[in-house]
């Protein structure tokens, strides 16, 4: 559509809007039923039918009841017309139409569609034949229960209509005519319609018969004929077996939806089912039912309309939300939310990227509860509870909607706000009787979105608060749920603050599995880019040379509430130029790169590292397991290349130290077992800046299969001086928690400078956890500095830093590897042996920032339209005229270090 004028994009939005429109449909249906019924009682013109059809439907439109009122009503004038017990039986039918419309417009209107259609005068008269679409669409849309409600009253009034007007009808269902006669007068049908010109004078003397009390002798009469031709419609013109076939058929076609969840032509295998009635009626036909093979032309094409709409996508089925509104009346006053409703049919396959996530779902609640041989032969059982967190908008409530779709039994959303009240006590009542509904529907899952709201941390609560009550009768209910395995209540929360949440629980036994719910990947933002670019390209209004792989590149720490974002703005700013041009604009790559540019991520670095923080206490999860695995497996060519050994020039001896500490006491036990090996408790690395200390860790942090943590004065500052000493606690008992770990502590003169000069309480505290007094098995402790003067003598004692490393400025073999390092590509050709002489005194930092001018000389180069090439002559000129950051006056410092304290490698 991009280029369409706004009037034909005008056009299109309409004609989308109508078929996407339920009171557009609403209408169609009034205005059947409508048409129907005031042609199948002779009395309205057919134009004039269709007309007053037409303004039925017009009223449905708004409100569909009282079109179907309305319907009613206008032919009350067509009763009459054939007699006056016919008007008496109008006005009834009015009544109870009255009583019923407002709760079951939707079931009268098909049934009058059903029930007259196959007596619809020409040319309706050839549409007979498609009850049976209406019949498998009514039971699609009403469900498998009212189908059965539906399909046996309406095949009855066929076969009695047939009976009582003595004429053959357009459905092809049998009845024996014969049986029947002869016709009572007073139901008999007139010739009709009236003349166009005295429609009005007939219209005043049908509803003037209806005060004809005369004909009330007539009444037993009529009321005897009907009664007669239902018994012998019953019992002995096998009416009974008609009924149960059709009942037994819809009621099928109905509940079969539910069993086939999955693929995409489910509505079109479950409307396979009808096919049982035409093959019933042949085989009753060699016991003397007649037969009509006009049957099965109509059944196909029934058929065959189900099957065009599951080729289009549309989902006819209700039979899953019914069923789940029923189960919903159960919950009362709380309002909850079963999520299989509502949007689409999407199952977890459907959402991109989170294949570690989905798994852990699929294994955890989908395979013991929907795999049952399986879950036998391992002793499968389902969790107690499972908690997602995450950054807001990476789409925790949207799996679980997915993962409702797949589910046999219910998942209910549950709103923290109905269950939360003012009054004392009324919360926890709350609580409670939501449990006890939910197991009396079990099995079933609850979801706590924002569970925070109801398991903060009671420590932080004040004395009014309601907040501790509620997670006692919460932690009550949960443990609770354990008594009844065979019909499970699982509990699953999300939250995207977790360290609000009470320690209690997070036990096992209540959130069994803790998954990182984490920031889309590089694969998964493209997914996600495609999935919500997806409608515009239906649309013809996105462009054609859209990267995604390149939006994902550039979207990196977006999540997926962020990506929709920016193709919503992207949308808007593309509105925006059609209206000034009046010509459909398309969404273009440099659109969405524009949005991209001018939008930051709603996750900050800050809650990041809370949410590593918190997966490191507690996460529980496979997930976790297949993230970190994915982490090491090789990534595409463009996947940004982390840092490893081989990056680190020189610093053999670093290197060494480090494997020694980590990597023997985990790959060779049994020798440091043998030997009497103790582990290293600590490394200190000393020495200019710039020369690699950090390098070190960062190589050694990728290289190894361990846990990291990292303790600067930032961090301890950060909740205040008085809460220094609790950071430091919190960060050993961590890395006590997950062995093997490493404590990194770069510039540890600042978290534990010598008590002379201050911080007496947070020195003293960080030599009390060196120490290991609670144990420091599997922990090893990490710092550097380069001003090493700076920090408490009692530090450097053996026990503590059992390895104090000088990591000096390069020799000239570094400086050559770091030359061949930073300039990659570009040292091909160079005398990198001559650079590092050239080079006495520089820093591995300064080496990098020469790499980068000569980078810059190659950008300048190339902007002018000139062949960039880098000479070593080039390369010595830029090195000419810097200095080296390292001076003699820091040299000199370490020398004193070394003579006082000496080297332990």
């Amino acid at each position: 559509m991009a280029g369409a004028t706004l009037t034909q994009q005008r056009i299109v939005a309409y004609t989308q809007q109508l078929q996407e429109s339920e009171s557009f449909w609403n209408a169609i249906l009034v205005f059947l039923g409508a048409l129907a019924l005031l042609t199948a009682i002779p009395f309205y013109p057919i134009a004039v039918a269709f007309v007053l059809a037409l303004i039925c439907g017009a009223i449905a439109m708004k409100k569909p009841p009282l079109g179907v009122g309305a319907t009613w009503i206008l032919a009350i004038p067509a009763f009459a017309f054939q007699s006056t017990v016919w008007g008496w039986l109008g006005l009834l039918l009015l009544a109870i139409v009255f009583f019923e419309m407002f709760d079951n417009w939707g079931i009268i209107a098909l049934l009058e569609v059903i029930c007259l259609l196959p007596f619809a005068a020409a040319p309706f008269a050839m549409l007979g034949g498609m009850v049976y679409l209406l019949m498998l669409l009514g039971s699609f849309h009403f469900g498998s229960r009212k189908s059965v409600l539906i399909s046996v009253p309406a095949v009855f009034i066929i076969l009695l209509l047939s009976s009582l007007w003595l004429v053959p009808n357009n459905a092809f269902l049998p009845v024996t005519l014969s049986a029947y006669e002869p016709a009572v007068g007073q139901l008999a049908l007139r010739a009709g319609p009236v003349e166009l010109g005295a429609l009005g004078s007939e219209i005043g003397a049908a509803l003037g018969s209806i005060l004809n009390f005369a004909s009330a002798t007539h009444v037993w009469a009529v009321l005897g004929k009907i009664f007669s031709n239902s018994v012998t419609l019953l019992f002995m013109d096998g009416g009974i077996v008609q009924l149960m076939v059709w009942g037994a058929a819809l009621y099928v076609v109905g509940m079969l939806p539910r069993v086939f969840r999955k693929g995409r032509w489910n509505q079109t295998k479950s409307a396979l089912a009808i096919l049982l009635v035409p093959l019933a009626y042949f085989l009753l036909s060699f016991v003397g039912f007649a037969f009509s093979w006009m049957m099965f032309p109509y059944f196909l094409l029934a058929v065959a309309v189900v099957g065009a709409a599951d080729f289009l996508g549309a989902h006819v089925s209700r039979e899953r939300k019914i069923s789940a509104k029923e189960k919903m009346k159960s919950f009362g006053k709380f309002g909850l939310q079963d999520m299989s409703i509502g949007g689409g049919e999407e199952g977890l396959d459907d959402v991109g990227g989170y294949d570690d996530v989905k798994d852990e779902l699929r294994s955890s609640i989908v395979l013991p509860l929907q795999n049952v041989e399986l879950a036998s032969a391992y002793g499968i059982k389902p969790p107690s509870g499972i908690l997602l967190f995450g950054p807001p908008g990476t789409g925790k409530t949207m799996l679980m909607r997915a993962l409702s779709k797949e589910l046999d039994f219910r998942m209910y959303y549950v709103k923290s706000s109905d269950i939360l009240s003012k009054w004392v006590g009324e919360s926890e009542k709350n609580i409670s009787e939501i449990f006890a509904k939910a197991r009396e529907s079990a099995p079933a899952i609850l979801f706590f979105d924002e569970i925070d709201a109801l398991g903060k941390k009671r420590m932080a609560a004040s004395s009014d608060d309601v907040g501790p009550r509620v997670l006692s009768i919460l932690l009550q209910e949960m443990d609770g749920l354990k008594t009844d395995n065979k019909k499970p209540v699982i509990v699953v929360g999300a939250t995207n603050v977790p360290n609000k949440l009470d320690p209690a629980l997070m036990r096992p036994g209540r959130f069994d599995k803790i998954v990182y719910m984490h920031l889309p990947d590089k694969e998964a933002r493209e997914a996600i880019f495609k999935v919500h670019m997806e409608g515009l390209a239906k649309k013809g209004i996105l462009g054609k040379k859209v990267d995604y792989r390149k939006l994902a590149a550039e979207s990196d720490r977006y999540s997926g509430a962020d990506i929709a974002n920016v193709v919503k703005e992207a949308v808007g700013l593309a509105a925006g130029q059609a209206k000034k041009t009046g010509k459909v604009v398309p969404v273009t790559m440099d659109l969405l790169r524009a949005v991209l540019e001018h939008t930051k991520p709603s996750t900050t670095f800050a809650q990041i590292e809370d949410y590593d923080e918190f997966r490191t206490d507690f996460e529980r999860s496979v997930a976790g397991v297949a993230e970190r695995e994915a982490e090491k497996a090789p990534k595409e060519k463009e996947a940004e290349k982390k840092i490893g050994w081989n990056d680190v020039a020189d610093l053999e001896d670093v290197k060494r130290s480090f494997r020694e500490a980590i990597e023997t006491p985990l790959l060779h036990p049994e020798l440091v077992k043998r030997y009497g090996v103790k582990p290293t408790k600590g490394i200190l690395m000393f020495g200019p800046p710039g020369c690699g200390k950090t390098l070190v860790v960062r190589a050694a942090s990728n290289e190894l299969d361990i846990t990291f943590l990292s303790l600067g004065g930032a961090q301890l500052m950060k909740r205040g001086y008085t809460h220094a000493v609790n950071v430091i606690k919190e960060t050993f008992n961590r890395a006590r928690e997950n062995p093997p770990s490493v404590i990194f502590i770069d510039e540890i003169e600042t978290v534990a400078p010598s008590r002379d000069i201050g911080r007496a309480e947070i020195t003293g505290q960080f030599l009390v956890e060196m120490d290991g007094i609670k144990g420091m098995e599997g922990v090893m402790i990490v710092g550097a500095t380069n001003k090493p003067e700076m920090l408490d003598p009692a530090i450097l004692r053996p026990g503590r830093f059992d390895k104090i490393i000088y990591v000096h400025a390069p020799d000239s073999t570094g400086r050559e590897q770091l030359f061949n390092i930073h300039l990659g590509e570009f040292a091909t050709g160079l005398d990198l042996k001559k650079l590092a002489k050239v080079s006495e005194g520089f820093s591995g930092a300064d080496i990098a920032a020469v790499a980068q001018q000569a980078r810059m000389y190659l950008l300048r180069e190339s902007s002018t339209g000139k062949e960039p090439k880098l000479t070593t002559e080039k390369v010595v000129d830029i090195i000419s005229r810097m200095r080296p950051s390292i001076t003699a006056g820091l040299l000199a410092e370490y020398e004193r270090f070394i003579t006082e304290y000496g080297e332990r490698l």
